[in-house]
């Protein structure tokens, strides 16, 4: 776990829950729920998804195909 010298902890993302569009007046953003490291999934968070990919574009190689996986799904 890292420290900042200000006593802040910094923690990463650990893994992508779930993805949801939020209507904010006159546009549509997208969400993401994001898994911290050393939190558990009750403990989520929704953030802004276009501000993570800037931060941990990592974070999203693995679900590049949500849209595909969700539409899958659907189907079943």
């Amino acid at each position: 776990m890292q420290v900042e010298p200000e006593g802040e902890v910094l923690v990463e993302p650990l893994s992508i829950l779930d993805r949801r569009e939020v209507q904010l007046r006159k546009r549509v953003i997208t969400q993401v729920k994001v898994q911290w490291q050393h939190y558990g999934p009750d403990e989520a968070t929704w953030e802004d998804e276009e501000l993570l990919k800037k931060d941990y574009p990592g974070l999203f190689v693995n679900i590049r195909h949500w849209d595909d996986v969700q539409s899958q799904e659907g189907e079943m």
